[in-house]
C-alpha cells in the first residue's frame, strides 16, 4: 500500500519501488520503531491529543507485534520502510484509527530516533565487553607483577620490564577506548521525536515525556537538527575504529610473541588454526581472544 497514492496520480515502477524501499537496511530498527511509537502513543494519550481506547488499541497492537516479531510483517518491496510495514500491522489489527500513532510526528524525526535507540544499547554492549577485557587485562597483571620480561624495541632487545608493566599498558589504551566511546554516546543520547518533519508540530506534544518513555537522557533542542544531524553516528564509528586499531597492535604484538623465534606466550588451541600444508605453523585468531580470560600464559622467566 502506497500512504501518498493520493497526491500521485500515477504508478511507480516495480524497479523504483524496490529501488527505492529500505525495509531490508530497516529490519535492524524493527524493535526501536515499535518503542518509539508506543512511547509516543502513550504520550498522545496523556496529553489528551487522541482518545485514551484508541490509543490502548494501538499500543495492545504494538506488543503483540514485538511478540510476534519482524515475520509477522507484510515483507513487500511496494511497502517503502519499516515505518509504513508497522502501520499497514496496526490497521489490519485495529481499522484506520492505527494512523493516530503518527499524530504530531513525521517519519523524519522518527527514523532519527530510531537510529539513536539502536546505536546507544549497541554502544552499551560493545562497553560492557571492554570492561570485562579491562577486568581480565588488570587481573592477569595483578598475578604477572614478578613476572620479568625483555621490553622490545624495532622487534629487539631494550629494556628489561615486567609482564604486568606491559599489560598495564594494553589496559591503559583500552581505557581510552572505553572513554571516547562513552563520550560519544552522550551524543547519541539525547532525543529528536518531536521534532516532525523539521519544524516542530502545532500539537501540544510532550518531548521530555517520550524522551522519558524511551530512556534518553535529553531532548535534542533544535529540530531541524534532529531530524537532519548524523554526526552522532560518524563520531562512533570514530571511536570503534580507533579501538579496533588498539586491538590490532594488541594482537598483532601476541601473534609476533607466540612465533617461533619469541615462543613468550601460547595462545590457546581454542583459538587457533593450522596451515593446510604446514603443520608446524599456527594460525591465530586473536580479536576474540582478546574478550575471554586467561588464554594466553607467560612463560616462566
Amino acid at each position: 500500500m502506497n500512504l501518498r497514492s493520493g497526491r500521485l496520480k500515477g504508478k511507480m515502477t516495480a524497479d523504483a519501488v524496490s529501488f527505492t524501499s529500505s525495509l531490508e537496511f530497516d529490519k535492524r530498527i524493527f524493535n526501536a520503531d515499535i518503542k518509539c511509537n508506543i512511547a509516543h502513543t502513550t504520550m498522545l494519550k496523556e496529553q489528551g491529543i487522541i482518545p485514551s481506547e484508541d490509543a490502548d488499541k494501538i499500543v495492545g497492537a504494538l506488543q503483540a507485534l514485538e511478540v510476534e516479531g519482524i515475520d509477522a510483517l507484510e515483507w513487500d518491496m511496494s511497502v517503502e520502510d519499516i515505518h509504513m510495514a508497522l502501520e499497514n500491522y496496526v490497521t489490519n489489527r485495529i481499522g484506520e484509527v492505527a494512523g493516530f500513532m503518527h499524530t504530531g510526528k513525521s517519519r523524519n524525526d522518527q527514523v532519527a530516533t530510531d537510529l539513536r535507540l539502536v546505536l546507544k544499547e549497541e554502544i552499551e554492549i560493545i562497553e560492557e565487553d571492554i570492561l570485562n577485557f579491562l577486568d581480565t587485562l588488570i587481573e592477569m597483571a595483578s598475578i604477572h607483577t614478578d613476572t620479568i620480561m625483555v621490553g622490545y624495541t624495532h622487534l629487539q632487545h631494550a629494556q628489561p620490564t615486567t609482564f604486568a608493566h606491559h599489560l598495564l599498558a594494553y589496559a591503559n589504551e583500552v581505557k581510552r577506548d572505553y572513554e571516547r566511546l562513552n563520550d560519544a554516546k552522550k551524543r547519541v543520547d539525547l532525543c529528536p521525536l518531536g521534532s516532525a518533519a523539521m519544524t516542530g508540530t502545532g500539537f501540544d506534544i510532550d518531548r521530555e515525556r517520550t524522551a522519558e518513555l524511551l530512556g534518553f537522557g535529553g531532548v535534542m533542542e533544535n529540530s531541524m537538527d534532529g531530524v537532519s544531524s548524523r554526526d552522532f553516528m560518524a563520531e562512533t564509528v570514530f571511536a570503534l575504529a580507533m579501538m579496533a586499531s588498539n586491538l590490532s597492535k594488541i594482537s598483532e604484538e601476541l601473534i609476533v610473541w607466540s612465533s617461533y623465534e619469541f615462543r613468550l606466550v601460547e595462545i590457546s588451541d581454542e583459538y587457533s588454526s593450522t596451515s593446510s600444508i604446514m603443520p608446524q605453523k599456527k594460525i591465530l585468531m586473536l580479536l576474540k581472544f582478546l574478550v575471554e580470560k586467561q588464554l594466553f600464559y607467560m612463560e616462566s622467566s
